[in-house]
């Protein structure tokens, strides 16, 4: 599996990316921690799930082109941000792959969700009324 973990430079992405590598195998996870790195990912590699913090500078943006380059692309939203990166989740669950965790969460969660993405759904999702549930 490949992921690429898009996030705030630091020790505690270094220990996510480590803690992964060991709950998930065979996993190989290249960090990005700006757009630029985002656009040179890309053009090396696919990437079966993202693992994205959009409260990162330029965050959203790297985002947005990721869903250029692939609207299914899973992504993985691990942030602490209120707003998630799509404004209305029926767009999200009927058009992307997105699931979405708040930050902190544990490094088990992440790998509960990124071991069995497609088994999941948002954990924030409310389908009745059609808004992010916090």
């Amino acid at each position: 599996m490949k992921i690429l973990l898009i996030d705030h430079s630091g020790l505690q992405v270094q220990t996510r990316k480590m803690f992964i590598e060991e709950a998930i195998t065979p996993c190989s996870i290249e960090i990005a921690y700006t757009l630029g790195e985002v656009f040179i990912a890309y053009k090396k590699d696919i990437f079966d799930i993202v693992i994205l913090d959009h409260t990162i500078e330029n965050g959203i943006k790297c985002f947005e082109y990721i869903l250029e380059i692939n609207p299914q692309q899973q992504i993985l939203v691990v942030s602490d941000a209120i707003h998630c990166v799509i404004t209305r989740c029926e767009d999200c669950v009927n058009h992307h792959h997105i699931r979405r965790l708040s930050n902190p969460t544990s490094i088990r969660n992440i790998a509960r969700m990124v071991g069995g993405f497609s088994g999941y759904q948002c954990d924030h999702y409310d389908e009745e009324t059609n808004k992010i549930i916090l």
